[in-house]
C-alpha cells in the first residue's frame, strides 16, 4: 500500500502550543500543494540517481528552505536552474565534507586500531590485545556521535549560507557553534524530522526499488522545508536580494562644444 504525502503530513501533524514550533505535517505535506509536484518529485527522483549530478537535489533542498524562510506560499522551485542548484549543492557537499572532518578523521584512527589489533594477533596469538579492541567499544559510540554533531553543524552552517548569500558564512565556526548551543531544541527537533524523513526515503524499496523516485526525492523536500522552518525559527531570513534600478531622475545633457 502506498503512502502519500498527504497521509504522512496527517500522520507527523501535531498541535502547536506557538508559533515557533515546528510545523512537521506541513514539513511532510506541503509538496502535494504545488501543481506540479509530480513532474517535480519525479524530476528529483532521476536526478537522485546520477552521480555528481544528484548534487543538484541537494542545492533543491537548499532552494526550498530558502523560499519557506522567505516566507513563499509554494516554496518548490522550477527545475529550469539546474546549473544554480547545482552549485548549491556543491556547495552544500564541500560544507558537509569539512564538518565532518572530524569524524573522517576518528574513523581512519579506528581502521588503523583494527589492522594494527588483526596483524598483533595473527603474529602473536597470545598477545595482550585486549586494551585495543576496548579502545574500539569506546570510539564506534564516538564516531556515531561525532558524526550526528557534525551533520547538524552542516545544517545549521548551510542555513547561514543561505541566509548570507556567500558560502564564506558558513565557515564562521563560532557563530555556528553559538547558533546550535543557543538553539538546540529546535535544531534536535530538525534532526528528527531529517531522520524521519530518511526512513521515508527509503520506503520506496519495498516497490522493487522503482519507487525510490518518488520516495528519495521527496525526503529532500521535506528536509529542505523543515530547515526553512527552522531558519524562521532561529532568526535566520534569507537577505532580500536587491536588483538594479535605473536612475529615476534624468541625467545632466552633456555640455555643448562651441
Amino acid at each position: 500500500m502506498a503512502t502519500s504525502p498527504a497521509l504522512l503530513a496527517h500522520l507527523f501533524t501535531i498541535e502547536r502550543k506557538d508559533t515557533h514550533s515546528m510545523d512537521i505535517g506541513k514539513a511532510f505535506g506541503f509538496v502535494t500543494e504545488d501543481e506540479k509536484w509530480i513532474s517535480k518529485v519525479l524530476i528529483g527522483g532521476l536526478v537522485l540517481l546520477v552521480p555528481i549530478v544528484n548534487f543538484a537535489l541537494f542545492g533543491y533542498a537548499l532552494k526550498v528552505a530558502e523560499n519557506v524562510a522567505r516566507g513563499d506560499a509554494r516554496p518548490l522551485p522550477e527545475w529550469s536552474e539546474f546549473g544554480d542548484l547545482f552549485m548549491r549543492g556543491l556547495y552544500f557537499v564541500i560544507i558537509s565534507v569539512v564538518y565532518q572532518l572530524p569524524t573522517f578523521i576518528l574513523y581512519c584512527v579506528l581502521i588503523a586500531i583494527v589492522g594494527g589489533a588483526a596483524a598483533a594477533l595473527e603474529n602473536n596469538p597470545d598477545s595482550a590485545s585486549g586494551g585495543a579492541f576496548a579502545l574500539l567499544l569506546c570510539l564506534y559510540p564516538l564516531i556515531f556521535i561525532l558524526a550526528i554533531v557534525g551533520g547538524v553543524l552542516s545544517y545549521i552552517a548551510a542555513a547561514r549560507y543561505i541566509a548570507k548569500g556567500t558560502l564564506a558564512e558558513a565557515f564562521k565556526f563560532g557563530e555556528v557553534f553559538a547558533t546550535l548551543r543557543n538553539n538546540l531544541g529546535k535544531w534536535v527537533i530538525f534532526f528528527l524530522v531529517v531522520i524521519l524523513a530518511g526512513i521515508v526515503g527509503q520506503l520506496g524499496i519495498i516497490a522493487c526499488g522503482i519507487g525510490v523516485l518518488f520516495t528519495g526525492a521527496y525526503a529532500y523536500f521535506v528536509i529542505g522545508h523543515a530547515l526553512g522552518q527552522t531558519m524562521i525559527q532561529t532568526g535566520m531570513v534569507p537577505n532580500t536580494m536587491s536588483s538594479y534600478s535605473p536612475p529615476t531622475t534624468p541625467l545632466d545633457p552633456p555640455p555643448a562644444y562651441q
